[in-house]
C-alpha cells in the first residue's frame, strides 16, 4: 500500500511533472503522457478533485442508468485508500490540494466526504462549464508568479458548481433516490425490532445502505426537506410515545431501551421535541 505525504511524492509516483508549490497542484492529464495505467491501493494526506473524460469501466464510480457516458467528477479525501487499473491514459483535469490550505480559506463542502463511488455525472452543458473553469485555473498555475489567492478563487468557484451540479443529480436520479429513502424509512421503521438498546444513528443507516454519511444525508434531505437525523429523532420520539403509553416500565427504563445512556438525556429530548416531559406525557 502506497501513502503519499506530499504531492511531489504523488507526482513522482504517478507520471506528472513536480508541483509548483507544496500545497496545491493544478494537472491537465493529456499533457503527461507516461501516466501510471495501474495501481493495487493507495492513500494520501491531501484532497483530489477529478475531473475525467472518455473512461470506459465507469461502475466503480457509481454511474447508474441515468448516467451517460461524457465526463465525470469525484473527490478523493485524505487517507481514502483507492486504486485503478486501466488501458489507456485518462484525459481531463485534476486539483491537488491539501486540507491545511482549505481551512485556511475557510472551504469545507459535503462532497469532500462522499466516496468515489458517488461521483457526478455531468450532462454536456456542466462538462463544458467545468472544463473552462479548469481551464482558467490552469492559465493561471502555469504563470511564473500565479496569484494563490485567485487559484483559490478559482477552485472555490469550481467546488460552489459542483454542489450545484450535484443537486442536479439528485433530481435526474429521483426514481433512484425515491427507493433510497423508502428503504431508509424501512429499515428505521424496523429499527428498534432488529436493534436492542442502542440509539438509531445517520452512520447505521448510510451503511446499511452502502453509502457514505454526507451523501446519504444530502440525498435524504433533498428529497424529504428533513435532515436524516429530523427523520431518526421523529422515530425516536414515536416510538417513546407508544412504549409510554404502552408499557409499565419506568422511564428510565424505556430510556435505556430506546438506546439512551442517561436517562436525562431522554427526557431532556422528549421535552425539546414534544414540550412535555415523559411524565407529564403518560399522565
Amino acid at each position: 500500500m502506497h501513502h503519499f505525504k506530499t504531492i511531489q511524492d504523488f507526482n513522482s509516483f504517478m507520471g506528472y511533472a513536480s508541483p509548483k508549490k507544496d500545497l496545491i497542484d493544478v494537472v491537465k492529464h493529456e499533457e503527461h503522457k507516461n501516466l501510471r495505467l495501474k495501481c493495487d491501493g493507495m492513500h494520501s494526506d491531501f484532497y483530489l478533485m477529478a475531473y475525467k473524460r472518455h473512461m470506459t469501466d465507469l461502475h466503480w464510480f457509481g454511474n447508474t442508468e441515468y448516467d451517460d457516458d461524457s465526463g465525470f467528477l469525484y473527490m478523493i479525501k485524505p487517507n481514502q485508500i483507492y486504486s485503478w487499473d486501466t488501458d489507456k491514459p485518462w484525459e481531463g483535469y485534476h486539483i491537488i490540494v491539501s486540507p491545511v490550505l482549505l481551512q485556511e480559506y475557510n472551504m469545507d463542502f459535503n462532497f469532500f466526504q462522499y466516496e468515489i463511488k458517488e461521483a457526478l455525472f455531468l450532462t454536456n452543458d456542466e462538462q463544458q462549464h467545468i472544463e473552462t473553469l479548469y481551464e482558467q485555473i490552469i492559465i493561471e498555475y502555469k504563470k511564473d508568479h500565479y496569484e494563490l489567492d485567485l487559484l483559490m478563487a478559482y477552485s472555490n468557484l469550481i467546488f460552489t458548481y459542483i454542489g450545484k451540479c450535484y443537486k442536479r443529480q439528485f433530481e435526474t436520479r429521483q426514481p433512484l433516490y425515491n427507493k433510497v429513502v423508502v428503504e431508509f424509512k424501512k429499515a428505521l421503521s424496523s429499527y428498534y425490532t432488529d436493534v436492542k438498546n442502542t440509539m438509531p444513528s445517520v452512520n447505521y443507516f448510510a451503511e446499511k445502505l452502502n453509502l457514505s454519511n454526507n451523501y446519504f444525508g444530502d440525498l435524504i434531505k433533498h428529497h424529504t426537506g428533513k435532515t436524516a437525523s429530523e427523520i431518526i429523532q421523529d422515530k425516536i420520539i414515536n416510538e417513546a410515545k407508544l412504549r409510554l403509553q404502552n408499557s409499565d416500565k419506568t422511564i428510565a427504563e424505556i430510556g435505556y431501551d430506546l438506546g439512551f445512556d442517561y436517562p436525562t438525556y431522554f427526557s431532556r429530548l422528549f421535552k425539546k421535541q414534544t414540550g412535555v416531559t415523559p411524565t407529564q406525557f403518560r399522565k
